[in-house]
């Protein structure tokens, strides 16, 4: 087994069965904790905690959403979006959810290692800290163009230059081999996409009153910032991080409630507390969507199709369609 650098890729292992909760040798015969497994680094209550506290953060903020829209609600920051009923916004991604768990019936575990430890603590405590730093950068009165701006730094470079040159080899992943880490993520984000973009119910997008090159620009700065930065962040560097640390329930819980928070910057409003319940419930839930197929799959490159997907195919269909 060899160490790879932490960054997009790292190098797949092949195993005939999945993986157990035991201690395995990094490159160097440092011993690593295995993330995948029941222990963790954090001890059993700090994960309890975590897990509990995110679950009722989620179900309180999805309750307040069915109460108080019964009539559906906007789920997109574009002034010109319609408002779609409660079962269209939820049950793409309550779907992605159960096909992710299901698709292969065969489970091969892939899970997130401890390499160096004092990287992993230190690049872990950094990206934690920039995620938060995100949200209060959304909650402060930057322009839309600041914050987009904000996000490409903070998801884009800083990470890329800490844990590349600063914090490297913190955390690996360890890949099952397989085509079928390839065709069952394809068939989720097929089934996904379809049902949440190109459905017979999807009303379609009206762009019109929008400038052509503006909405190219934004469409294009969206790609990066959202489509790749966000997965990058989220997903490949932060949740993996959090796997190891918190185990996988809590990593990912942990990261779905980030995740959506970060969306005051893009959905908020004068009503701190409305957003948030908003925000955690529907971006949550894409999210969950997007951090299990991480878990499961391990493949970054479906994570950002699937996110260019749901910022994207709006303004594509548009565009081939005018």
């Amino acid at each position: 087994m060899t160490r790879r650098a932490d960054m997009m890729s790292t190098a797949d292992r092949t195993s005939p069965a999945p993986w157990g909760p035991s201690a395995v040798k990094g490159a160097h015969g440092a011993g690593v904790v295995d993330g995948g497994g029941r222990g963790g680094r954090a001890s059993r209550t700090l994960r309890t905690a975590v897990l509990a506290a995110c679950a009722l953060a989620y179900a309180l903020s999805v309750g307040s959403v069915v109460l108080g829209h019964p009539n559906g609600l906007t789920v997109s920051a574009d002034p010109s979006a319609p408002t779609l009923p409660l079962w269209q916004v939820f049950l793409p991604p309550v779907v992605g959810v159960a096909l992710t768990l299901l698709l292969p019936p065969r489970r091969t575990s892939q899970p997130a290692v401890v390499g160096e430890a004092r990287a992993f603590r230190h690049g872990t405590a950094f990206l934690a800290g920039l995620a938060v730093l995100t949200i209060g950068l959304g909650l402060s009165p930057l322009s839309d163009v600041d914050f987009v701006l904000s996000k490409a730094l903070l998801f884009m470079v800083l990470p890329a230059l800490a844990l590349r040159f600063v914090w490297r080899g913190g955390v690996e992943v360890l890949r099952a081999g397989g085509a079928w880490r390839w065709w069952a993520p394809l068939a989720v984000v097929v089934v996904w996409a379809w049902l949440s973009q190109a459905a017979p119910w999807v009303p379609a997008a009206d762009f019109s009153g929008h400038d052509l090159t503006f909405l190219l620009l934004g469409a294009a700065v969206t790609a990066l910032t959202a489509g790749v930065g966000e997965e990058l962040f989220y997903r490949r560097w932060l949740q993996t991080r959090l796997e190891v640390w918190l185990g996988p329930a809590a990593g990912i819980a942990l990261t779905c409630v980030l995740f959506g928070l970060m969306h005051f910057g893009t959905h908020g409003s004068t009503d701190l507390a409305r957003d948030a319940a908003l925000i955690v419930a529907v971006q949550g839930t894409s999210g969950l969507f997007l951090g299990l197929l991480w878990w499961r799959y391990r493949n970054i490159a479906m994570n950002i199709l699937a996110h260019l997907i749901m910022n994207g195919w709006a303004v594509a269909a548009y565009l081939l369609t005018r």
